[in-house]
């Protein structure tokens, strides 16, 4: 028998991939994308037309907990992905990002929770590091919030956890790197890079040189998240993984 997926942030950038990876894998997939009065389903419009019909597409909000409960039953696992990106814009508006990023996960959970979802892999990210004080970075470097976002993602993390130890919830934490490929924001370092050469420039303009970063390709990512559905559950049930090159 074919295993569900549920999926939330599914129109996203590394959602829409995963959504795609699944389908070929040969999974169902039930996918939430952020109801808007356009009828968009985001970077899902741009798979395949037979990979696409293989989805079911489910508008909604990862807010609101009737819409997370809706879209979780009858899955057997949920990968959550649903979450506001954007660290500048998280210093003009930090309730919204909490809310999404942690009150989205609680509902995740509180679902999962009522619905006994097999397994729960809720997205993290690099940034709950902060600076990093060693390199390279392992699953047990310390959380530094050093913005409202990377603050409400520490958040989500820990709601996670609680639930594994509280209520021996299924929970597997992924934490992504610098992911980038096909259907990335523009913002980001390497679209900002192809762009200027796109245009003509001799000279590529770029903030601080002195950060590095860990950049993987968004199938590799894609492919992170199907290695801890798959794998056996008391190999990852309650633990946190980095999604990186090392």
């Amino acid at each position: 028998m074919q295993e569900t997926v549920a999926i939330t942030g599914a129109d996203g950038f590394i959602g829409s991939h995963l959504a795609e990876t699944l389908v070929g894998s040969g999974y169902r997939v039930r996918a939430m994308v952020q109801y808007n009065s356009f009828g968009s389903w985001g970077w899902l419009e741009s798979l395949d037309p037979e990979t696409l019909a293989s989805i079911d597409v489910v508008p909604g909000d990862v807010r609101d907990r009737e819409s997370v409960t809706a879209l979780m039953a009858g899955a057997d696992m949920v990968c959550h992905l649903a979450a506001l990106i954007a660290i500048p814009y998280s210093y003009q508006a930090p309730w919204s990002y909490l809310e999404t990023n942690a009150g989205g996960t609680l509902n995740v959970l509180e679902a999962a929770r009522k619905l006994g979802t097999e397994r729960v892999v809720c997205t993290s990210t690099s940034e709950v590091y902060g600076s990093a004080r060693i390199v390279p970075i392992a699953e047990d470097h310390p959380l530094q919030a050093q913005s409202p976002y990377s603050a409400s993602k520490i958040a989500a993390d820990k709601l996670a956890e609680s639930y594994h130890l509280s209520f021996d919830l299924p929970v597997v934490t992924l934490r992504p790197f610098n992911t980038y490929g096909p259907r990335q924001s523009a913002r980001a370092v390497i679209p900002t890079v192809i762009s200027q050469l796109a245009a003509g420039r001799r000279e590529i303009a770029l903030g601080s040189l002195t950060p590095t970063r860990d950049f993987n390709f968004v199938l590799d990512t894609a492919d992170a998240f199907k290695s801890v559905l798959e794998a056996p559950l008391d190999e990852v049930v309650g633990g946190t993984f980095n999604g990186s090159s090392r």
